[in-house]
């Protein structure tokens, strides 16, 4: 008991100062390598997890057209992600992104 302030002194400040790196760009780099290791983790790139989420995330509210919404979104990104016929596309396109 007692150490409780301290924790939440230093904690504060670490959150402060990662806060203001993110939004002075500094951490732009280590974003984008953190996502790409995440991704590749999935079975994913850039575009193949962009695909998905796009077609996806668009919903009608009639559950049968957004379950086929759903496929396609999955298909389309299945194609270019890891393993899919497109791989090599997804791939360039996911440099770009």
């Amino acid at each position: 008991m007692g150490y409780e302030i301290p924790i939440i002194v230093l904690f504060t400040f670490f959150s402060l100062a990662m806060g203001a790196a993110w939004v002075g760009g500094y951490l732009d780099k280590y974003q984008s390598k953190a996502q790409e290791v995440a991704l590749d983790k999935m079975g994913e790139n850039k575009a193949s997890y962009g695909l998905k989420s796009t077609i996806s995330s668009q919903k009608t509210g009639d559950e049968d057209l957004d379950q086929v919404q759903d496929g396609v979104g999955n298909g389309v990104g299945g194609l270019v992600g890891k393993g899919g016929i497109g791989e090599g596309v997804g791939g360039l396109l996911s440099k770009g992104l």
